[in-house]
């Protein structure tokens, strides 16, 4: 079957939209471009003419001549953001424009016919589309450094602080060993922990909290009886992964609990956000802006289902977490939040102010240094003294550190950290599994010098000191010499023996009271056992793989031609026409119309329409084409005020109230707006039962009360 061309597919699909609208709002159009409709009329004949007129060269001239600065910048939200809506575009412009100013030009540019309104069928929304039989006119305007403008720098900074390192987690990493006991139930430092901090890791201890939260949220650092302790395979999970995926996933886990999918959600957004930010730099605002579109245009991410589409499981786990919840809906706020964290781990820099006061953004050291090597051969970077000091130079990856300051105790964090080697510290080794041998090896390959021979005998005498006892946990089961070797071969029991500590005696990796006597019941052997835990290996799923490509194809300059190659259009927009040039066209309209014989309703109506850009050509100043309705009505007419209302339930269109504001001296008064549902009479007064929108909730609100009621025509927020 012969596939339809995309842009012709569009077509048709305006077409359908248009056809389907409501026959107010439909004539309404239709009278505006090809002036009164007569009966017997043509729908599809209609939207054909209406086609043509959009066609005209000279048409296409002046509804480009006519667009300004925020006409562009809604185009390209609309172009932008995928299965763009009226919430979705409010809330990218937020802290800009007010709701009702986006809902106002998104209505003026459905008048003008740029952009139209259809039907989501998986989603049942209504979207906003740019008008395809425009496209190639508004193509050259469309460019995502119109909705990101680069900042201008007026201040520099002329020192920036030093995020996380591989040798900086490797320092504060060999303190957790040497002290679990860090924080309190809810997360926090304890006082003496701040104090060694700050001797320690000087002005580090709001970083190392963050460190320690995200390292509590992936379960790397884990509470048990003693206090707090790093679980070595996760921690050698996180270690293989690259720079940039551990300080990421660390920023985003400081923050929450976060399901898998949630967890990479967030920090891949925020690793793209990082790769686009490039050297010109964003404000707060751009950045919440660039994480917005890159969340509509990114919605897919392999292995992790797309936003909108999660499964009946998902759905219900989702609403019994709430910091699991990820959506299109909470980007801005959630890329909000971990800003100023990737800031304080170096995922992102303040790189100065701008005249306004606003901080601009560039990447930070965490993306921008150079990653280290995770195969051998790696730099010597230890230095070894014959009293056990040990300086450690910047060099190797956080996976050839962590065994290192694992014998070591960290004496003081700076550029070269200082370690020692003791008795205590080498003991974190051998619980790792190491021996004495394999510390003495590890440590001479990562120094340009061989190690001093009194600390390879110490450590031997250390080593053999600990092998000479062991401290055992988990249930043991005892049994006569005669009856060891019947119990080895015992098919029910051999295969729980966790370790033979003596003849006899042997360690079962059984975990509670009912496994073990189930399992002694089925060995049909007597039992007597002390209760313990036998650890097990615990397999985990590891850590996700994010995507970062260091480049710098950002936003420059508007003559920058490399700034758009990830979106889809590579050119700089094309400058709009000054003000002047358009207040020339509405003054040439403008006296066509004086010349004009038409009643004062009709003039008036047909001016506000030049004033709202739709008049293109003096063929559509016609006085035919102007309806005579009353649309608004204010102040002590009250039956005006209801007919409005009514006017307005019957058409379908929303309704703006405007009540006095007593808290207001400068007398601006309250407007709500939304969408009438219906009226109820009371003595002396009337109510109105409306929508209110954005927020979509039903109140009343009483019509008598109103200073003015005005009937907004169609709206594309329906």
């Amino acid at each position: 079957m012969k596939q339809i061309d995309p842009h012709i597919q569009r077509i048709i699909s305006w077409r359908e939209s248009f056809a389907t609208l409501p026959d107010t709002h439909f004539f309404e159009l239709i009278r505006m471009y090809l002036g009164e409709v007569h009966t017997p009329y043509n729908k599809p004949k209609l939207i054909e003419e209406l086609g043509a007129f959009l066609r005209k060269e000279e048409n296409r001239r002046t509804l480009v001549s006519l667009l300004s600065e925020s006409d562009v910048q809604l185009i390209c939200a609309v172009h932008f953001i995928q299965n763009a809506t009226q919430e979705k575009v409010a809330q990218f412009f937020a802290g800009e424009y007010s709701f009702a100013t986006v809902y106002e030009r998104l209505l003026n540019l459905e008048e003008r016919l740029i952009v139209y309104r259809h039907g989501d069928k998986q989603t049942g929304k209504t979207i906003i589309s740019l008008n395809p039989m425009l496209e190639d006119v508004l193509a050259p305007f469309i460019s995502r450094s119109v909705l990101l403008v680069p900042p201008t720098l007026a201040e520099t900074n002329q020192s920036v602080a030093d995020g996380l390192s591989p040798e900086l987690l490797a320092a504060f990493i060999s303190f957790l060993y040497a002290t679990p006991d860090v924080c309190k139930a809810d997360g926090s430092f304890k006082k003496r922990t701040v104090a060694a901090l700050e001797t320690l890791f000087p002005d580090k201890t709001e970083l190392l909290h963050c460190v320690t939260l995200g390292f509590l949220n992936l379960s790397i650092l884990k509470e048990d009886d003693t206090g707090f302790v790093l679980d070595r395979s996760k921690l050698d999970q996180f270690a293989a992964l690259d720079e940039i995926t551990q300080y990421t996933l660390l920023c985003v886990a400081s923050q929450g609990r976060f399901s898998r999918s949630g967890l990479v959600r967030q920090a891949q957004l925020l690793l793209s956000v990082a790769e686009e930010i490039g050297v010109a730099g964003c404000t707060r605002t751009g950045l919440l802006r660039m994480a917005f579109l890159i969340s509509e245009k990114d919605n897919d991410i392999p292995g992790i289902a797309p936003i909108g589409q999660t499964s009946r499981f998902a759905s219900m786990l989702s609403r019994s977490r709430e910091n699991d919840v990820f959506t299109g809906g909470d980007v801005v706020s959630m890329m909000d939040r971990l800003i100023d964290i990737a800031v304080l781990t170096g995922i992102f820099s303040e790189k100065g102010r701008t005249a306004d006061g606003e901080t601009v953004f560039v990447q930070g050291s965490a993306l921008t240094s150079v990653p280290r090597p995770k195969e051998p051969p790696f730099p010597k970077v230890l230095n070894i003294d014959a009293g056990f000091s040990v300086t450690l130079l910047p060099g190797l990856p956080l996976c050839a550190l962590i065994p290192l300051v694992q014998c070591m105790d960290l004496v003081q964090y700076d550029t070269a950290a200082q370690f020692e080697i003791s008795k205590k510290s080498v003991m974190h080794a051998f619980d790792a599994g190491m021996n004495w041998r394999q510390i003495g090896d590890m440590l001479e390959n990562n120094s340009p010098y061989n190690l001093p021979q009194n600390l390879r005998v110490s450590l031997e005498d250390w080593g053999n000191a600990y092998s000479s006892a062991t401290l055992y946990k988990g249930y043991v089961l005892q049994v006569n010499t005669e009856n060891a070797s019947a119990l080895e071969h015992n098919p029910a029991i051999s295969r729980h023996i966790a370790a033979t500590l003596a003849p006899g005696i042997y360690l079962l990796d059984v975990e509670s009271d009912i496994q073990a006597k189930g399992l002694i019941a089925q060995s049909n052997i007597d039992f007597i056992g002390k209760i313990k835990s036998a650890e097990k290996p615990q397999v985990s799923a590891g850590f996700p793989d994010l995507c970062f490509e260091k480049k710098t194809t950002i936003v420059q300059n508007r003559n920058d031609n490399t700034q758009d190659n990830v979106w889809q259009n590579p050119q700089p927009p094309s400058p709009f026409s000054s003000e002047s040039d358009r207040n020339a066209h509405f003054s040439a309209m403008r006296s066509e119309l004086e010349k004009l014989n038409l009643l004062p309703e009709q003039k008036e109506g047909l001016l506000d329409r030049i004033e709202r850009k739709i008049v293109l050509n003096p063929v559509q100043l016609r006085g035919d084409s102007v309806r005579l309705e009353r649309i608004e009505a204010s102040g002590m007419d009250f039956s005006g005020k209801v007919h409005v209302i009514e006017s307005a339930i019957s058409s379908d269109n929303m309704v703006e109230l405007e009540y006095e504001n007593p808290n207001d001296p400068e007398g601006d008064g309250v407007v709500i707006v939304g969408n009438p549902l219906g009226t109820e009479k009371l003595d002396g007064d009337a109510l109105i039962r409306i929508e209110l929108i954005p927020q979509h909730e039903e109140k009343l609100f009483s019509i008598g009360k109103a200073r003015l009621v005005r009937r907004i025509r169609g709206s594309v927020l329906k």
